[in-house]
Protein backbone atom coordinates (compact mmCIF):
# COMPACT_ATOMS: atom_id res chain seq x y z
CA UNK A 1 0.00 0.00 0.00
CA UNK A 2 1.23 3.81 -1.01
CA UNK A 3 1.31 6.07 1.20
CA UNK A 4 -1.58 8.17 -0.41
CA UNK A 5 -3.67 5.38 -0.21
CA UNK A 6 -3.12 4.50 3.41
CA UNK A 7 -3.78 8.22 4.67
CA UNK A 8 -7.12 8.46 2.66
CA UNK A 9 -7.93 4.93 4.02
CA UNK A 10 -7.12 5.88 7.83
CA UNK A 11 -8.55 9.26 7.40
CA UNK A 12 -12.18 7.68 5.65
CA UNK A 13 -14.13 7.22 8.53
CA UNK A 14 -12.50 9.12 11.56
CA UNK A 15 -10.94 12.79 12.13
CA UNK A 16 -7.46 12.11 13.29
CA UNK A 17 -4.52 14.57 15.06
CA UNK A 18 -1.56 15.18 13.60
CA UNK A 19 0.25 13.46 16.14
CA UNK A 20 -2.11 10.30 15.79
CA UNK A 21 -1.97 10.43 11.73
CA UNK A 22 2.17 11.42 11.64
CA UNK A 23 2.55 8.51 13.72
CA UNK A 24 1.41 6.04 11.14
CA UNK A 25 4.16 7.26 9.31
CA UNK A 26 6.17 7.47 11.91
CA UNK A 27 9.61 5.72 9.71
CA UNK A 28 9.34 8.14 6.97
CA UNK A 29 11.87 10.68 6.96
CA UNK A 30 13.85 11.54 9.97
CA UNK A 31 14.84 15.09 12.28
CA UNK A 32 11.00 15.33 11.99
CA UNK A 33 8.03 15.05 14.82
CA UNK A 34 4.64 12.93 13.98
CA UNK A 35 2.80 16.09 14.55
CA UNK A 36 5.16 17.61 11.87
CA UNK A 37 4.43 14.31 9.73
CA UNK A 38 0.66 14.68 10.08
CA UNK A 39 0.38 18.66 9.27
CA UNK A 40 2.15 17.82 6.23
CA UNK A 41 0.10 14.51 5.01
CA UNK A 42 -3.07 16.64 5.83
CA UNK A 43 -1.60 19.63 3.79
CA UNK A 44 -1.05 17.90 0.83
CA UNK A 45 -3.96 15.27 0.68
CA UNK A 46 -5.45 18.65 1.38
CA UNK A 47 -4.01 19.99 -2.30
CA UNK A 48 -5.24 17.03 -4.10
CA UNK A 49 -8.79 17.63 -3.02
CA UNK A 50 -8.30 21.20 -4.13
CA UNK A 51 -6.96 20.24 -7.50
CA UNK A 52 -9.91 17.95 -7.85
CA UNK A 53 -9.17 14.80 -6.88
CA UNK A 54 -11.89 12.78 -5.39
CA UNK A 55 -10.95 11.56 -2.29
CA UNK A 56 -13.02 9.35 0.31
CA UNK A 57 -12.23 11.39 3.69
CA UNK A 58 -14.08 12.62 6.93
CA UNK A 59 -14.70 16.27 5.97
CA UNK A 60 -13.67 17.43 9.65
CA UNK A 61 -10.35 16.56 9.57
CA UNK A 62 -9.87 19.57 7.06
CA UNK A 63 -11.34 21.61 9.69
CA UNK A 64 -9.64 25.19 9.09
CA UNK A 65 -7.80 24.83 6.00
CA UNK A 66 -8.53 26.86 3.75
CA UNK A 67 -9.36 25.19 -0.08
CA UNK A 68 -9.59 27.74 -2.91
CA UNK A 69 -10.67 25.89 -5.69
CA UNK A 70 -13.87 23.61 -4.13
CA UNK A 71 -16.37 24.49 -1.04
CA UNK A 72 -16.47 22.16 1.71
CA UNK A 73 -18.53 22.31 4.45
CA UNK A 74 -16.33 21.64 7.28
CA UNK A 75 -17.21 20.49 10.80
CA UNK A 76 -14.47 20.58 14.14
CA UNK A 77 -14.37 17.01 15.70
CA UNK A 78 -14.31 17.74 19.35
CA UNK A 79 -11.58 15.12 19.96
CA UNK A 80 -9.01 12.64 17.76
CA UNK A 81 -10.71 9.16 17.67
CA UNK A 82 -7.17 7.17 18.47
CA UNK A 83 -5.74 9.55 21.72
CA UNK A 84 -9.14 11.92 22.68
CA UNK A 85 -6.51 14.79 22.12
CA UNK A 86 -4.05 13.41 25.50
CA UNK A 87 -1.35 15.40 23.82
CA UNK A 88 -2.88 18.85 24.42
CA UNK A 89 -2.61 18.19 28.27
CA UNK A 90 1.23 17.26 28.17
CA UNK A 91 1.67 20.97 29.20
CA UNK A 92 0.19 20.80 32.74
CA UNK A 93 1.14 17.08 33.36
CA UNK A 94 4.61 18.44 32.81
CA UNK A 95 4.24 21.17 35.19
CA UNK A 96 2.91 18.92 37.94
CA UNK A 97 5.84 16.70 37.21
CA UNK A 98 8.36 18.99 37.02
CA UNK A 99 7.24 20.01 40.41
CA UNK A 100 7.63 16.63 41.75
CA UNK A 101 11.17 16.66 40.29
CA UNK A 102 12.48 20.17 41.41
CA UNK A 103 12.71 18.32 45.12
CA UNK A 104 15.35 16.44 44.15
CA UNK A 105 18.79 17.90 42.91
CA UNK A 106 19.29 16.32 39.45
CA UNK A 107 21.36 17.05 36.22
CA UNK A 108 19.30 14.15 34.13
CA UNK A 109 16.38 12.50 34.33
CA UNK A 110 14.18 9.66 32.31
CA UNK A 111 10.53 9.25 32.10
CA UNK A 112 8.38 6.00 31.61
CA UNK A 113 4.64 6.27 31.25
CA UNK A 114 1.53 3.94 31.75
CA UNK A 115 -0.65 4.89 29.11
CA UNK A 116 -4.43 5.40 29.24
CA UNK A 117 -5.92 1.21 28.62
CA UNK A 118 -8.43 2.97 26.33
CA UNK A 119 -6.34 4.26 24.34
CA UNK A 120 -3.68 1.48 24.08
CA UNK A 121 -6.56 -1.19 23.43
CA UNK A 122 -7.97 1.38 20.47
CA UNK A 123 -4.53 1.58 19.14
CA UNK A 124 -4.48 -2.19 19.04
CA UNK A 125 -7.56 -2.62 16.37
CA UNK A 126 -6.62 0.34 14.50
CA UNK A 127 -3.53 -1.49 13.95
CA UNK A 128 -5.24 -4.60 13.32
CA UNK A 129 -7.56 -2.88 10.86
CA UNK A 130 -4.78 -0.61 8.90
CA UNK A 131 -1.43 -2.18 9.63
CA UNK A 132 1.40 -1.19 11.46
CA UNK A 133 3.77 -0.42 8.32
CA UNK A 134 5.48 2.45 8.98
CA UNK A 135 3.83 3.33 12.46
CA UNK A 136 5.02 3.16 16.07
CA UNK A 137 3.30 3.05 19.17
CA UNK A 138 1.66 5.81 20.74
CA UNK A 139 3.13 4.99 24.17
CA UNK A 140 6.94 5.83 22.85
CA UNK A 141 5.30 8.93 21.43
CA UNK A 142 3.55 10.24 24.48
CA UNK A 143 7.11 9.20 26.34
CA UNK A 144 9.00 11.55 23.40
CA UNK A 145 6.62 14.39 23.46
CA UNK A 146 5.67 14.73 27.34
CA UNK A 147 9.78 14.45 28.20
CA UNK A 148 10.46 17.41 25.39
CA UNK A 149 7.80 18.92 27.66
CA UNK A 150 9.30 18.54 30.72
CA UNK A 151 12.52 19.53 29.10
CA UNK A 152 11.31 22.71 28.26
CA UNK A 153 10.19 23.56 31.91
CA UNK A 154 13.35 21.80 33.83
CA UNK A 155 16.05 22.43 31.19
CA UNK A 156 17.36 18.57 32.41
CA UNK A 157 18.94 16.31 30.00
CA UNK A 158 16.93 13.12 29.16
CA UNK A 159 19.38 10.32 29.52
CA UNK A 160 18.46 6.52 29.31
CA UNK A 161 21.58 5.03 30.56
CA UNK A 162 22.03 6.63 34.35
CA UNK A 163 19.28 9.35 35.27
CA UNK A 164 19.13 10.59 38.18
CA UNK A 165 15.92 10.35 38.38
CA UNK A 166 13.14 7.98 36.57
CA UNK A 167 9.92 8.88 36.43
CA UNK A 168 6.52 7.20 36.01
CA UNK A 169 3.58 8.93 34.96
CA UNK A 170 0.38 6.34 35.30
CA UNK A 171 -2.36 8.52 32.79
CA UNK A 172 -5.25 5.78 34.27
CA UNK A 173 -4.45 6.80 38.35
CA UNK A 174 -2.77 10.40 37.08
CA UNK A 175 -0.23 9.18 39.47
CA UNK A 176 3.91 10.05 39.44
CA UNK A 177 6.16 8.02 41.01
CA UNK A 178 9.85 9.01 40.88
CA UNK A 179 12.72 6.77 41.51
CA UNK A 180 16.38 8.56 42.28
CA UNK A 181 19.28 7.24 41.64
CA UNK A 182 21.49 6.41 44.70
CA UNK A 183 24.76 8.44 45.46
CA UNK A 184 27.82 5.76 46.13
CA UNK A 185 30.63 7.11 47.68
CA UNK A 186 33.73 4.47 47.91
CA UNK A 187 36.82 5.08 50.80
CA UNK A 188 38.44 3.02 53.13
CA UNK A 189 38.09 2.13 56.94
CA UNK A 190 39.80 1.41 59.84
CA UNK A 191 37.63 0.08 63.39
CA UNK A 192 39.05 0.97 66.67
CA UNK A 193 36.00 -0.35 68.51
CA UNK A 194 34.52 -3.80 68.88
CA UNK A 195 31.58 -2.70 66.73
CA UNK A 196 29.45 -4.36 64.13
CA UNK A 197 30.05 -2.76 60.13
CA UNK A 198 26.42 -2.59 59.68
CA UNK A 199 23.63 -1.17 61.54
CA UNK A 200 21.66 -4.06 63.51
CA UNK A 201 17.75 -4.36 63.06
CA UNK A 202 18.19 -5.05 66.82
CA UNK A 203 19.38 -2.73 69.43
CA UNK A 204 21.71 -4.31 70.49
CA UNK A 205 24.94 -2.43 69.45
CA UNK A 206 23.96 1.25 69.07
CA UNK A 207 26.33 2.13 66.78
CA UNK A 208 28.25 0.63 63.53
CA UNK A 209 30.45 1.49 61.29
CA UNK A 210 27.87 2.20 58.85
CA UNK A 211 26.34 4.78 61.14
CA UNK A 212 29.26 7.15 61.67
CA UNK A 213 30.09 7.06 58.20
CA UNK A 214 26.59 7.76 56.82
CA UNK A 215 25.53 10.17 59.34
CA UNK A 216 27.63 13.13 57.57
CA UNK A 217 26.42 11.71 54.05
CA UNK A 218 22.58 11.54 54.83
CA UNK A 219 22.91 15.67 56.34
CA UNK A 220 24.02 16.64 53.29
CA UNK A 221 22.22 14.44 50.88
CA UNK A 222 19.30 14.19 53.29
CA UNK A 223 19.20 11.15 51.85
CA UNK A 224 16.33 8.53 53.19
CA UNK A 225 18.96 5.97 54.33
CA UNK A 226 22.13 4.01 53.31
CA UNK A 227 23.48 0.63 52.32
CA UNK A 228 26.75 -0.30 53.22
CA UNK A 229 29.09 -2.47 51.28
CA UNK A 230 32.23 -3.84 52.38
CA UNK A 231 35.14 -5.20 50.47
CA UNK A 232 34.90 -8.58 53.13
CA UNK A 233 33.78 -7.79 56.79
CA UNK A 234 35.27 -8.19 60.64
CA UNK A 235 33.24 -10.09 63.15
CA UNK A 236 31.58 -7.43 65.61
CA UNK A 237 34.42 -8.52 68.58
CA UNK A 238 37.26 -7.64 66.01
CA UNK A 239 38.68 -4.69 65.28
CA UNK A 240 40.31 -3.32 62.06
CA UNK A 241 43.56 -1.35 62.03
CA UNK A 242 43.79 -2.68 58.12
CA UNK A 243 42.38 0.09 55.75
CA UNK A 244 39.35 -1.91 54.38
CA UNK A 245 37.66 -0.48 51.01
CA UNK A 246 33.55 -0.11 51.39
CA UNK A 247 31.25 1.47 49.28
CA UNK A 248 28.18 3.34 50.89
CA UNK A 249 25.14 3.60 49.04
CA UNK A 250 22.85 6.86 49.86
CA UNK A 251 18.92 5.87 48.83
CA UNK A 252 16.90 8.33 48.02
CA UNK A 253 19.14 11.74 47.66
CA UNK A 254 17.41 15.32 47.15
CA UNK A 255 20.96 16.34 46.76
CA UNK A 256 24.12 15.09 44.75
CA UNK A 257 26.36 17.19 45.44
CA UNK A 258 28.47 16.17 48.61
CA UNK A 259 31.44 18.05 50.33
CA UNK A 260 33.59 14.90 50.25
CA UNK A 261 36.56 17.11 52.83
CA UNK A 262 34.08 18.04 54.86
CA UNK A 263 32.53 14.96 55.30
CA UNK A 264 36.13 13.26 56.08
CA UNK A 265 36.89 15.69 58.62
CA UNK A 266 33.26 15.10 60.43
CA UNK A 267 33.17 11.25 60.20
CA UNK A 268 37.00 11.50 61.78
CA UNK A 269 36.44 13.13 64.83
CA UNK A 270 34.89 10.30 66.02
CA UNK A 271 37.39 8.00 67.97
CA UNK A 272 36.13 4.96 66.81
CA UNK A 273 35.93 5.14 63.22
CA UNK A 274 39.01 6.87 60.47
CA UNK A 275 38.32 7.17 56.56
CA UNK A 276 40.17 8.07 53.80
CA UNK A 277 39.99 8.30 49.77
CA UNK A 278 36.79 8.97 49.49
CA UNK A 279 35.14 9.29 46.10
CA UNK A 280 32.06 9.34 44.24
CA UNK A 281 31.45 5.63 42.38
CA UNK A 282 28.93 4.46 40.17
CA UNK A 283 27.25 1.26 41.04
CA UNK A 284 29.37 -0.75 39.49
CA UNK A 285 31.63 -0.46 41.97
CA UNK A 286 30.37 -3.05 44.38
CA UNK A 287 30.73 -5.72 41.97
CA UNK A 288 34.20 -4.90 41.60
CA UNK A 289 34.72 -4.62 45.47
CA UNK A 290 33.13 -7.94 46.28
CA UNK A 291 35.10 -9.95 43.43
CA UNK A 292 38.41 -8.52 45.50
CA UNK A 293 40.06 -11.55 47.82
CA UNK A 294 43.11 -10.05 49.23
CA UNK A 295 45.31 -11.22 51.46
CA UNK A 296 44.75 -10.19 55.52
CA UNK A 297 47.21 -10.14 58.56
CA UNK A 298 45.55 -10.93 62.39
CA UNK A 299 46.88 -10.53 65.43
CA UNK A 300 45.49 -12.47 68.23
CA UNK A 301 45.85 -12.04 71.66
CA UNK A 302 45.03 -15.77 72.96
CA UNK A 303 44.54 -17.11 76.61
CA UNK A 304 44.96 -20.94 77.30
CA UNK A 305 43.29 -23.36 79.60
CA UNK A 306 46.86 -24.69 80.49
CA UNK A 307 50.88 -23.32 80.52
CA UNK A 308 51.55 -23.14 76.75
CA UNK A 309 54.34 -25.83 75.78
CA UNK A 310 56.03 -26.61 72.27
CA UNK A 311 54.90 -23.53 71.20
CA UNK A 312 57.49 -23.77 68.10
CA UNK A 313 55.34 -26.22 66.60
CA UNK A 314 53.25 -23.69 65.35
CA UNK A 315 55.38 -23.34 62.59
CA UNK A 316 54.38 -26.21 61.14
CA UNK A 317 51.64 -23.87 60.26
CA UNK A 318 53.28 -21.49 57.79
CA UNK A 319 52.35 -22.19 54.36
CA UNK A 320 50.18 -24.49 54.93
CA UNK A 321 46.42 -25.58 53.17
CA UNK A 322 43.79 -25.62 56.54
CA UNK A 323 40.81 -28.08 55.56
CA UNK A 324 38.31 -25.91 57.08
CA UNK A 325 34.50 -26.71 57.36
CA UNK A 326 32.07 -24.12 57.56
CA UNK A 327 32.36 -23.00 61.38
CA UNK A 328 29.25 -23.73 63.51
CA UNK A 329 28.83 -19.89 64.57
CA UNK A 330 27.91 -19.41 60.68
CA UNK A 331 26.21 -22.26 59.48
CA UNK A 332 22.78 -20.42 59.74
CA UNK A 333 23.98 -18.01 57.14
CA UNK A 334 26.69 -20.21 54.78
CA UNK A 335 26.61 -23.33 52.84
CA UNK A 336 28.30 -26.25 55.14
CA UNK A 337 31.14 -27.28 53.00
CA UNK A 338 34.85 -27.82 53.71
CA UNK A 339 37.03 -24.80 52.22
CA UNK A 340 40.77 -24.79 51.86
CA UNK A 341 42.48 -21.80 52.56
CA UNK A 342 46.30 -20.85 52.80
CA UNK A 343 48.42 -19.91 56.14
CA UNK A 344 51.11 -17.62 54.16
CA UNK A 345 52.67 -16.44 57.50
CA UNK A 346 52.74 -17.07 60.82
CA UNK A 347 54.65 -15.70 64.16
CA UNK A 348 54.22 -16.19 67.78
CA UNK A 349 55.06 -14.41 70.88
CA UNK A 350 54.39 -15.65 74.52
CA UNK A 351 52.86 -13.15 76.59
CA UNK A 352 52.41 -15.01 80.00
CA UNK A 353 52.62 -18.89 81.13
CA UNK A 354 49.28 -18.90 79.60
CA UNK A 355 48.75 -16.43 76.72
CA UNK A 356 50.13 -15.84 73.50
CA UNK A 357 50.37 -13.12 70.87
CA UNK A 358 50.26 -14.74 66.84
CA UNK A 359 50.35 -13.07 63.79
CA UNK A 360 49.12 -14.80 60.71
CA UNK A 361 48.90 -13.71 57.14
CA UNK A 362 45.88 -16.11 55.35
CA UNK A 363 44.54 -16.20 52.45
CA UNK A 364 40.87 -14.60 51.99
CA UNK A 365 38.28 -16.96 53.34
CA UNK A 366 39.94 -18.31 56.24
CA UNK A 367 37.95 -17.70 59.24
CA UNK A 368 40.64 -16.69 62.01
CA UNK A 369 39.18 -17.95 64.96
CA UNK A 370 38.18 -20.99 63.84
CA UNK A 371 42.51 -21.80 62.89
CA UNK A 372 43.18 -21.08 66.38
CA UNK A 373 40.47 -23.24 68.58
CA UNK A 374 39.93 -25.55 66.17
CA UNK A 375 35.92 -25.30 66.05
CA UNK A 376 35.63 -28.93 67.50
CA UNK A 377 37.90 -30.58 65.05
CA UNK A 378 36.00 -28.64 61.87
CA UNK A 379 39.17 -26.48 61.57
CA UNK A 380 42.14 -28.91 60.65
CA UNK A 381 45.04 -28.26 61.48
CA UNK A 382 44.36 -25.95 64.13
CA UNK A 383 46.31 -23.91 66.70
CA UNK A 384 44.70 -25.65 69.83
CA UNK A 385 45.47 -29.22 68.52
CA UNK A 386 49.11 -28.43 68.00
CA UNK A 387 49.91 -27.08 71.39
CA UNK A 388 47.37 -29.97 72.82
CA UNK A 389 46.09 -27.26 74.77
CA UNK A 390 42.25 -25.64 74.59
CA UNK A 391 41.52 -21.89 74.03
CA UNK A 392 39.81 -19.89 76.52
CA UNK A 393 39.75 -16.79 74.79
CA UNK A 394 40.92 -14.63 71.88
CA UNK A 395 41.03 -11.16 70.80
CA UNK A 396 41.43 -10.56 67.70
CA UNK A 397 42.33 -7.56 65.19
CA UNK A 398 43.08 -7.40 61.66
CA UNK A 399 46.39 -5.22 61.02
CA UNK A 400 46.18 -5.04 57.89
CA UNK A 401 44.46 -5.82 54.07
CA UNK A 402 46.74 -6.46 51.36
CA UNK A 403 45.86 -4.83 48.15
CA UNK A 404 47.26 -5.62 44.87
Amino acid sequence: MDLKTKAVEILSEHFLCDNCLGRNFASLLSGYSNKERGKAIRMFLAMLIDSGEKLKINESNFYGIKFREIKMKQSKSSKCYLCKNIFDKFPQIAKKIASEMSKYQHETFLLGTNPPNEIMNRESEFWEKYGIEWSESINTEINRELGKEIWKITDKEMDRKKPDITVLYDFNKNKISLSVRSVFVYGKYQKFSRIPQTNWKTRIYKNSVQSYIEKPLLKQTLGEKTSFHGEGREDVDVRCFGWRPFVIEILNPRKRKIDLKKTRIEINKSKHVKVKDLKIVDRSFIKILKSRKPDKTYRAVVIFEKPIENVEKLKSLENAIIQQQTPVRVLRRRVDKIRKRCVRKIKYKLLGKKKLELVIQSQSGLYIKELIHGDNGRTIPNVAELLNNKVKKIELDVLKIHEK
